[in-house]
């Protein structure tokens, strides 16, 4: 598929095989994955990305820039897309006088799907694996979500007590206070969710052996064959993985033949980059890095997102130690090679993720340290490994997992900025790190708004006067949608406001919703505002990652606050009169002060943490421990009211208010009253609002 150009902008080319400048084989991780599936899911994002910072007139771009797409074959025996890439290049080595020169980067984008290249195992043989397979996997998400809630809240805590005034954004007795309470409600958060996955593998573990043989009784196989096959399609590749070494070896030759045809479009001269998510980055690292020669492949880079290489390791032989180090061995290779044919390996981990449930090392020391240098890098926390990306999906347990290719700024960007090479302009380091901590104040608010729908909509419709309300609109939508069909001739409609009965208890006075109408409406509560959460949320990342004319840090703070604080206060306030209408006896003043004080306290907390929390930072690759002092440090934190004070972000905002109109006609009018923007404006010309 060829798309043209538009008019007034130059036609790249159409390349032929030898002539890519780079090539990127995206792997799937488990399950059964559809012929272009995963193609068609990283492509997209990565393309419309690249198009978007090829196009940014910040780095001198003009309408000749972006990206133009030759091939999309996408039934093919090797789905692929190419394209070409047109930016400007950097001037900073020429000066920042030089005029702009063009770069044409020629890329390719193939997938390697190894889902169909073998016979499955069993369902007996699955489930019986699934067991001992599943207390790994719950105590790995254990430990990380004890990590993510516990661990950090407590070094917070620590690094804000020994942390110079000047650096705490609050006064140190209110910053301990934050501090203190974060720390004791994420520890009650933690124990809930402890008690439910033990609890959940207490349940499974004697009946998923049973799954395969219950299937024999005809009305169980009807009810739970279709369920039990699709789980047995997403966990059936992983027992493979471990168990058939001979099927194992299957998948990870669908790689090599992946990256020889990668090879092939570039040639001798261009490089071939290596990405790979969940089960396919334990298969592309071992293949990588086991069995073949990178260099022959002219591999150059490899990528992992939600990387299960610790979890699943390697195939187990009968005989053999099930011992796998892919750290060691991949600083081996590196080290046998000249430096032009070493791997950079970068690996994107959510917080949340249980398959990845952190960096990637050979040890459980190795891998705390390397945790904690995500959060409060120091030389306590150096170990060897590659190069760690802790990112937010979503900060929703067990969502995490599949949405990396969502993640624009902390996982796509990255990536995008990897395939365009070095010529590619970079970003500022303080701009980088306020785009990367909006993004984590706007997802950690995303997961905080969708706890306080599921608890205003678990309590709401229990509520009395609630209660009463919604079975008078259940009754009344039931009547007008009987009044309506009864218009029709022909048609009686007086049986609708019956079908609804079993939602209404109509013993009370007045009528309430039955237990089964409180659940109803619960569910379809929840729904709607997790929607409408979600709907809010896609605007706020909207103007964080697409819009070429940001708002102001400051105004961006506030704005995204309300929805996250009505959320929030809405839950407190179904709360304190859950306590007021199921307290029994009646309590008394003093209880419902001391509750409603309480409440105060805990939404204020919520409402502001994402603006107080650490921000995870890159922790860099390092392949050795023998580096100069200097060399060994990792990098600084930074502060938001510092970057935002910077002189880099001040000249980037001045010149995108100058040179970048707004998108819209509502855009441009608060552009123009709330953050400064003038059509006739030059660089510099606007002052920048700081906190």
């Amino acid at each position: 598929m060829l798309i043209a150009p538009k008019p007034g902008t130059e036609s790249a080319a159409r390349p032929e095989p030898g002539d890519f400048d780079v090539a990127l084989v995206v792997v799937h991780g488990m399950g059964n994955a559809f012929k272009s599936q995963i193609l068609l899911e990283w492509a997209e994002p990565l393309l419309e990305r690249m198009d978007w910072v090829a196009r940014d007139r910040i780095i001198g771009a003009d309408e000749r820039h972006g990206v133009t797409i030759h091939d999309s074959d996408l039934s093919g025996d090797v789905p692929i897309v190419t394209a070409t890439v047109r930016f400007p290049k950097q001037r900073d080595r020429d000066g920042p006088d030089a005029p702009v020169e063009t770069v044409e980067r020629r890329v390719a984008i193939l997938e390697a799907r190894w889902s169909e290249s073998f016979v499955p195992m069993t369902r007996a043989q699955v489930f019986r694996w699934a067991v001992p397979f599943m207390w790994r996997a719950i105590t790995r998400t254990l430990a990380l979500f004890w990590n993510t809630m516990g661990v950090l809240s407590w070094l917070t805590l620590l690094h804000h007590l020994r942390a110079p005034r000047e650096t705490l954004l609050l006064p140190r007795t209110v910053n301990f206070l934050v501090d203190l309470i974060r720390l004791v409600v994420s520890a009650i958060a933690f124990a809930i969710v402890w008690v439910f996955l033990v609890l959940v593998g207490v349940v499974l573990t004697p009946i998923l052996p049973l799954l395969s043989p219950l299937l024999l009784i005809p009305w169980f196989k009807n009810l739970a064959q279709g369920v039990l096959d699709q789980l047995v399609e997403s966990i059936g590749d992983v027992a493979t993985w471990k168990e058939r070494p001979v099927r194992a070896s299957a998948m990870r030759l669908v790689v090599r033949d992946a990256l020889a045809r990668a090879k092939e479009l570039v040639g001798d001269h261009g490089d071939v980059h290596l990405f790979a998510h969940s089960q396919g980055a334990a298969v592309a690292t071992f293949a990588l890095f086991e069995e073949l020669e990178p260099a022959k492949f002219n591999v150059r880079r490899l990528t992992t997102v939600g990387a299960a290489v610790v979890l699943l390791g390697r195939e187990k032989w009968q005989g053999r130690k099930d011992t796998y180090t892919p750290v060691k061995t991949w600083i081996e290779k590196n080290r046998a090679a000249p430096s032009a044919d070493q791997v950079a390996w970068s690996n994107h981990w959510a917080i949340w993720d249980p398959f990845s449930a952190g960096p990637i090392t050979d040890t459980k020391g190795d891998a705390r340290k390397r945790w904690q240098a995500a959060y409060f890098p120091s030389t306590k926390t150096i170990a060897l490994g590659p190069e760690e990306h802790a990112v937010h999906n979503t900060s929703q347990p067990w969502l995490d997992h599949g949405v990396y290719y969502q993640n624009t700024v902390q996982v796509v960007e990255p990536t995008v900025r990897h395939l365009l090479g070095p010529d590619f302009p970079p970003v500022p380091q303080p701009v980088e790190y306020i785009r990367n901590r909006l993004v984590v104040i706007d997802k950690k608010s995303l997961g905080l708004s969708t706890i306080a729908a599921f608890v205003i909509a678990a309590i709401l419709p229990g509520l009395s006067g609630a209660s009463a309300f919604f079975a008078w609109l259940v009754q009344a939508v039931a009547d007008a949608i009987g009044w309506v069909i009864g218009l029709f001739p022909g048609l009686d409609g007086s049986g609708v406001s019956g079908s609804v009965a079993f939602l209404i208890d109509t013993t009370s006075t007045p009528p309430r919703l039955s237990a089964i109408g409180w659940v109803v409406a619960s569910a379809l509560l929840a729904a709607l505002l997790i929607w409408l959460n979600q709907l809010m949320q896609k605007q706020t990342e909207r103007s964080i990652v697409w819009d070429r004319c940001p708002l102001d840090v400051r105004t961006w703070l506030v704005l995204t606050a309300i929805p996250r604080a009505l959320y929030v206060l809405g839950a407190a306030v179904v709360v304190w009169f859950a306590i007021l209408d199921w307290w029994e006896p009646q309590p008394g003043t003093t209880w419902l002060v001391v509750s409603a004080l309480l409440l105060a306290i805990v939404a204020a907390f919520v409402i502001v943490e994402p603006r107080f929390s650490p921000a995870p930072v890159i922790v860099r690759e390092r392949e050795s421990l023998d580096e100069p002092e200097t060399a060994r440090a990792e990098p600084q934190l930074m502060r938001l009211g510092i970057a935002i004070a910077s002189e880099e972000y001040r000249r980037e905002l001045a010149a995108r208010r100058a040179n970048l109109a707004p998108e819209g006609a509502w855009a441009t009018w608060w552009a123009k009253h709330f953050h400064g923007w003038r059509p006739d404006a030059t660089p510099g010309a606007s002052d920048t609002t700081v906190i």
